[in-house]
């Protein structure tokens, strides 16, 4: 009997002893898989974060583009007024300066060398010369300066001084006037003055 008592003892320490292992096993089992499970999580956790974080920083980088595109467009509109302001000062003063110089008695040779020039331009007898009324006291010396039968008449085409000639036979016209010289030079101060807007 005792030695059925001594099987019995170490069959329950058998179990009890794989009982133990298995309790073990499982717990650390259950620690590795709660440890797995936090990583992941804080890995999950990080990523989530890390693509917050991205998509604050491109929503920064687009707002402050923004911004910046709006301050640049502002920026260069202001400037291209006031280059539109200076152009215009500068054309109302040279505009001024013309307009004065149609009362010197240099602008009545300046008139019959236009005459002249519209005359080899437009070789025809049915010539019509514009100036401005103004201007038609000076009707004899631009006769004869364009050289042949023409006819004069005003307009208020012309705000400066000079000539247009017009042949209807020929279809085409001679502008000699101041208006459309000082016209022509905008598009040479818009090149050479420094003041061009870009960007």
């Amino acid at each position: 009997m005792p030695d059925t008592v001594s099987k019995t003892d170490n069959f329950l320490k058998a179990i009890e002893k794989y009982a133990e292992e298995q309790r073990s096993k499982i717990q650390s089992e259950a620690e590795d898989f709660k440890e797995r499970e936090l990583n992941k999580a804080e890995e999950e956790g990080l990523r989530e974060a890390y693509v917050l974080i991205q998509k604050k920083m491109t929503d920064i980088k687009t707002e402050i583009s923004s911004e910046l595109s709006r301050a640049e467009s502002a920026s260069r509109k202001k400037t291209f007024v006031r280059r539109q302001e200076i152009e215009n000062e500068v054309f109302e003063k040279a505009a001024k300066k013309l307009s004065e110089y149609t009362e010197t008695s240099k602008y009545v040779n300046a008139l019959e060398k236009s005459a002249k020039s519209v005359s080899a331009v437009l070789d025809c007898d049915d010539v019509v010369l514009k100036v401005r009324e103004e201007d038609l006291k000076y009707k004899n010396k631009i006769v004869l300066a364009f050289g042949r039968k023409c006819e004069i008449e005003s307009t208020k085409e012309i705000k400066i001084g000079g000539i247009i000639g017009v042949s209807k036979k020929l279809g085409m016209l001679a502008d000699e006037t101041l208006d459309s010289k000082l016209e022509m030079q905008h598009e040479w101060f818009f090149e050479n003055s420094g003041l061009r807007v870009t960007g």
